[in-house]
């Protein structure tokens, strides 16, 4: 780079700084609400990194100090102020804010938001205000694109304060195990909030990368020029194919957020006597008055033209994405009916893992997209529960068998899902997805909503779940009602009346969203049910876009006297307990088996409900706050509303059963008091016949 180079770095940071003081006025006048974290100080790193990138090949991936990195990538400050406005025009309809930010750029060149998520993920910006969690995200846009030759790199902005996040390690083994083209961007300005860094953060920060294999370099961002020179070789050497780790020396001008700074004036001060663009600007340096002047006109015309805008409307129809295309009419049921099983000799006499596995071999033969994660699944081993057998033999560079972290295998699935593929991550045991639930709930569920509906996240966790295996407490829980009632997750739930190979292969290829697939571990071994409940008869099924709907069995005489309500692993032992009844009692019943736990779809269960006026629901899991708790809620209010409702609706009762709130013992015997069984579900039952 020349010296006339210097004029273009020096607008780009003008018009930062000018943008970031303004909103600074604008809360002040009381015309901006909630938060803003500016970049005051810091406007060097982007303006010189930023015109080395390409927009429509390379991914940045910020965090909530971000307005600055967004501003130097778009080119389109009014999108940003109409954001944190609320205002039309806003990237992401006013559901982001200042630190929610999600920019595609389209075809035509425009920055107007839209419905971009079925388009493939070239270039693209993002934010999130949680510290790190976009690292994992980031390597796995990064891995898609190393199954490329478009040259297109990953950029992810970090701080200092963020080095106390252990995602940021989890991450970091994996970007430089798979030598991932990304750039790690370490903004270090000394502070975390209103704590300082050197009292958070041991050993030395440059070593923290190059423990991993990593090259790293660190220095001050205090030269634009030179900073500008030195920031393209580095991208260039990412463009070849090789992670780096760059650390900028930086000062922080303003406060963390608006007003909450306990610096002192002498430290804030000492900041400004050193900040390169503040000494140009005060010794009247042409090319820095020019700029700065230019800047604030084209702020402030701005700031009149956004604010004069109408304001952006809530829309409650993008929590999910749609299908994705030709994957069929929307009243199918996605699985065979009882029939249909029948007819189809490998579900019938092979076991449920046997199915997953081949349901697992076709996907990935089928759509080179598919991307299967998790920890143990190479061969010989095949997964704890052998459902990966032969398929990092058979796909070596589509079975990524990982390190042992929960947190960033997960986030890493939700980049792949981001850039294009369809990730299928196991959580060996479900209780380890605690590991992985700010991955869940705060990026992935949140995306495609959050940003406007410009993108989906089609990522499938297979959660192995359940006990009456004597694994003891940290291996044997029921979790996925933990998961339940996160706007923008699915949770699906296996049970031996699913086809699993059916089932499975419907999420992964049908459905855009982060869906929770529920596989209890008792299941593995055995086969699923073809033939109906002794007593019963299976009804036809219809479903919704998108929707998985509960298998339902209707008393063939249809006088029944209760309706019950189980999923997973159970039914065995409920409909053993119904055919008892049935057989020595004649107590008929109608029957369901929930397949989407969240959202549920209560329907038909509340009909029921109301003919028998009697409920029953079981769970394996923990009841309170559980999924029984939540269907029973549904179901009252529903038959209590109901018009229609006859008298038997007057007195409808309900129970239900599920674990002990006692850790699960290893103990074979003790195991079996804490969960559901016969004698305490036939007791439900009972109370609810008296």
């Amino acid at each position: 780079m020349g010296p006339t180079d210097l004029v273009p770095l020096l607008r780009s940071m003008a018009r930062m700084r000018a943008f970031e003081l303004g909103l600074l006025d604008l809360f002040r006048q009381g015309q901006l609400y909630g938060t803003t974290h500016t970049c005051v100080g810091q406007e060097m790193i982007p303006a010189a990194l930023y015109p080395h990138l390409d927009s429509s090949r390379d991914v940045v991936f910020s965090n909530h100090r971000c307005h600055g990195h967004y501003l130097a990538f778009t080119d389109a400050p009014a999108t940003l102020l109409a954001e944190i406005m609320g205002k039309q025009g806003a990237i992401c309809h006013g559901r982001g804010g200042s630190q929610h930010l999600c920019y595609r750029p389209h075809n035509n060149g425009s920055t107007t938001p839209g419905p971009t998520h079925l388009t493939p993920l070239t270039g693209g910006f993002f934010s999130n205000g949680v510290q790190g969690g976009g690292m994992p995200i980031a390597a796995g846009v990064a891995w898609s694109k190393s199954q490329t030759a478009n040259g297109g790199i990953v950029v992810c902005h970090i701080g200092d304060g963020t080095l106390g996040e252990g995602i940021v390690y989890e991450t970091l083994n994996l970007i430089s195990l798979y030598q991932l083209p990304v750039l790690i961007v370490l903004e270090h300005n000394g502070w975390a909030q209103s704590t300082d860094t050197a009292s958070t953060t041991a050993g030395a920060v440059l070593a923290r990368f190059t423990a991993f294999g990593l090259p790293a370099d660190r220095r001050p961002a205090d030269d634009p020029e030179t900073l500008a020179q030195h920031l393209g070789q580095v991208v260039a050497r990412v463009r070849g194919g090789q992670p780096f780790v760059q650390i900028l020396d930086t000062c922080r001008l303003q406060a963390h957020s608006k007003g909450d700074d306990n610096r002192s004036p002498a430290l804030i001060q000492s900041g400004w006597d050193r900040d390169y663009f503040d000494r140009s600007l005060k010794s009247q340096q042409p090319a820095t008055v020019q700029a700065w002047q230019e800047a604030q006109d084209e702020i402030r015309r701005m700031t009149q033209e956004v604010t004069a805008r109408p304001d952006t409307q809530l829309q409650q129809t993008q929590v999910y994405a749609p299908l994705a295309p030709g994957s069929g009419a929307a009243n199918v049921t996605p699985w065979p009916d009882s029939a249909a099983l029948s007819a189809r000799p490998q579900t019938a006499s092979s076991r449920i893992n046997e199915l997953l596995n081949v349901a697992l071999h076709d996907l990935m033969t089928a759509s080179p997209e598919v991307v299967l994660l998790g920890e143990d699944l190479a061969d010989p081993y095949g997964g704890a529960f052998k459902v990966t057998r032969g398929l990092s033999t058979k796909f070596p560079s589509r079975m990524l068998s990982t390190p042992i972290s929960e947190a960033a295998i997960t986030g890493l699935a939700t980049g792949m899902a981001l850039a294009g593929q369809r990730p299928i991550v196991e959580i060996m045991f479900g209780d380890f997805v605690t590991l992985a639930m700010d991955q869940l709930i705060n990026h992935a569920a949140k995306m495609h909503a959050m940003y406007a509906g410009q993108v989906c996240v089609p990522l499938t966790l297979r959660l192995v779940s359940g006990g009456y295996r004597g694994y003891g407490a940290t291996h044997s829980q029921s979790l996925e009602s933990r998961l339940c009632g996160v706007p923008g997750l699915k949770v699906v739930a296996l049970s031996r009346r699913h086809d699993p190979a059916t089932l499975l292969t419907t999420v992964v290829q049908r459905d855009l969203n982060p869906v929770i697939f529920v596989e209890n571990k008792a299941l593995y071994a055995q086969r699923p049910l073809v033939q109906p409940p002794t007593g019963m008869a299976a009804l036809s099924q219809t479903a919704e876009p998108g929707t998985y709907p509960p298998l339902a069995y209707a008393s063939t005489t249809g006088h029944p006297a209760v309706t019950v309500v189980t999923y997973g692993g159970l039914t065995d032992l409920v409909e053993a307990i119904l055919e008892k009844l049935l057989l020595e009692e004649e107590i008929e019943c109608d029957y369901f088996v929930l397949t989407q736990l969240y959202p549920l779809t209560t329907d038909r269960i509340s009909a029921s409900a109301a003919r028998t006026g009697r409920l029953v629901i079981i769970e394996e899991g923990v009841p309170e706050y559980g999924v029984g708790a939540e269907l029973a809620a549904q179901v009252a209010q529903t038959v209590a509303t109901s018009r229609s409702a006859d008298i038997h609706t007057q007195g409808l009762r309900i129970s239900r059963v599920g674990a002990l709130p006692l850790a699960i013992p290893a103990a074979r015997q003790q195991e079996r008091a804490v969960l559901p069984d016969e004698t305490r579900i036939l007791a439900a039952l009972r109370e609810v016949l008296a």
